[in-house]
């Protein structure tokens, strides 16, 4: 199915209250139990397949098939192989066909890195993500907006963290008024907090960060054990932008996006050290001056990209197709899908509307 045939629709929840808990379980209505229909199961030892030679099974290795005697077990959700053989053709109990490799006495090769708990892969990030319906909630205890997916940790899934500032003088609503933000990147399975607004400084960004990492531990909370607290984009739009420099550096941040936002002095770029994006507008952006500059001092790898026939106020909206495209590179262990899009000059993110540079791969 293609993603920009894909609907959206939204559950808006106002909470007055202080608290996120029973409260708001109960006003967003039901969610999928954590795990999903398709959970991931411990790896276990099955017994003997079929095709499997006597012996001793060997000890269970991520993502490596069957050995023969003292073999190594099944990768992780397809069972563990047969009591000392391999699954060359049948698999032992708990075990998939597939999930055995090699002749007897030797392990297997390397499968493909496992996706289990990690957000589905899409062809393509110009449309609405596979997560059909987002839950909105207003008036966190932070003071913000939390955005994530209804169908929160289907199959298993550990969903990653994006805060966002916003402009200097808007709120998050401002951003649901131009153009649906929210719902584009929470139909993508990401878990959202949204500053009420941007001051330039970075404290207001960490306690957002702390406020949804500590929603992960909340037994009453919907987010409990659902989301992947290791994977986190810190990004902005202009002054928003500049907030997200402030609270750099925070080791908890695996990303930063900077939308039509350069810093003031300069000294921006001075402050990341992880893989960052700068996104800025061609036409009558104030900020592409300043994006230039940041770019040129930048000592981490930089993607730099400016959107034709967009301004200062549609750049991230034009952009959105790079800016998810990065997040699934960076926050869901997609790089083999999406990096040569961004790094290599022929890749999709140099090409078209995007005006782009790289530096420090």
């Amino acid at each position: 199915m293609k993603n920009s045939a894909r609907s959206v629709m939204t559950v808006v929840v106002s909470l007055l209250g202080v608290g996120c808990g029973n409260d708001l379980a109960m006003m967003s209505g039901p969610l999928m139990p954590a795990g999903g229909a398709a959970g991931v199961p411990p790896v276990a030892l099955g017994t003997a397949g079929a095709g499997g030679a006597a012996g001793q099974a060997g000890a269970a290795v991520p993502n490596t098939g069957g050995g023969g005697a003292s073999g190594v077990g099944g990768m992780p959700g397809a069972g563990g192989g047969g009591a000392g053989g391999s699954a060359d053709e049948t698999a032992g109990t708990g075990g998939m066909p597939e999930a055995g490799s090699g002749g007897e006495g030797g392990a297997g090769g390397m499968d493909a890195p496992s996706t289990a708990g990690k957000l589905p892969r899409v062809d393509t990030t110009d449309g609405p993500g596979p997560f059909d319906e987002v839950v909105k909630v207003m008036n966190t205890p932070p003071g913000g907006w939390l955005i994530y997916p209804k169908d929160l940790g289907r199959d298993g899934i550990k969903h990653p963290l994006f805060v966002f500032g916003p402009g200097g003088g808007t709120t998050p609503q401002t951003y649901e008024s131009m153009g649906m933000h929210w719902d584009r990147y929470g139909s993508y399975g990401f878990v959202i907090y949204v500053l009420p607004r941007s001051t330039g400084n970075g404290a207001d960004m960490k306690a957002g960060l702390d406020w949804l990492i500590e929603q992960n531990d909340v037994m009453t909370s919907p987010l409990y054990q659902k989301l992947d607290v290791t994977k986190v984009c810190a990004a902005g739009h202009s002054q928003g932008s500049v907030t997200t420099f402030d609270f750099m550096p925070d080791d908890r941040v695996t990303t930063t996006i900077h939308i039509s936002g350069g810093s003031f002095d300069g000294m921006g770029s001075s402050k990341l050290s992880k893989p960052t994006m700068f996104l800025c507008g061609e036409g009558g952006d104030v900020a592409t001056p300043q994006c230039n500059v940041d770019f040129a001092n930048s000592k981490v790898p930089t993607f730099y990209t400016i959107i034709k026939g967009s301004t200062h106020l549609t750049s991230g909206r034009l952009g959105w197709e790079a800016v998810i495209a990065w997040m699934l590179w960076h926050l869901a262990d997609q790089e083999d899908q999406w990096k040569k899009e961004f790094v290599e000059t022929t890749g999709k993110f140099h090409m078209g509307i995007y005006q782009s540079q790289v530096k420090n791969w």
